[in-house]
């Protein structure tokens, strides 16, 4: 999945200096499975190189600053959590055809960073010694935990 830059929201205070950058990053499959991301992730002075205001950083530097906090809510940074697991049964074989995964996830820092998406599992997602008969839900939470931190890893 392609992870592109939706929009950059930056607004300012009454002094017109920034107070807030917001970067919109999003994705959505190509192979019509369904599967999207959807984040806001805050740029802060914090995320800054030093000698860098929000006032003077270029939108290359807040798209690459943006990918790497959200690779980083994706590797633990934020609370992550599975809101839904969806088994879809192939009608002919009777068998699990693959799985949809739900995850969702925010920080509690008022800046309302957000991280929300769905991935499907598929047969060749799983461990060579495993099927889905034998994936407990725990092991498909990780699993998709895993796809998220892959799909937002930073080159």
């Amino acid at each position: 999945m392609e992870i592109n830059v939706a929009s950059i929201n930056q607004t300012f205070g009454q002094d017109e200096q920034t107070s807030q950058i917001i970067a919109t990053l999003n994705g959505s499959s190509s192979d019509y499975s369904g599967d999207y991301l959807s984040s806001n992730v805050s740029v802060t002075s914090k995320d800054l190189p030093d000698g860098t205001s929000l006032d003077n950083v270029l939108d290359g530097e807040i798209e690459t600053l943006a990918r790497k906090k959200l690779a980083a809510y994706a590797a633990g940074a934020m609370p992550i959590r599975v809101s839904s697991i969806n088994r879809v049964y192939d009608q002919q074989t009777k068998q699990i055809a693959h799985v949809v995964v739900s995850l969702l996830g925010n920080v509690t820092d008022g800046s309302g960073d957000y991280i929300n998406c769905r991935t499907t599992i598929t047969k060749e997602d799983l461990p060579s010694d495993k099927t889905f008969a034998t994936m407990t839900a725990g092991d498909l939470k990780k699993l998709a935990k895993a796809k998220l931190v892959e799909m937002t890893k930073v080159a």
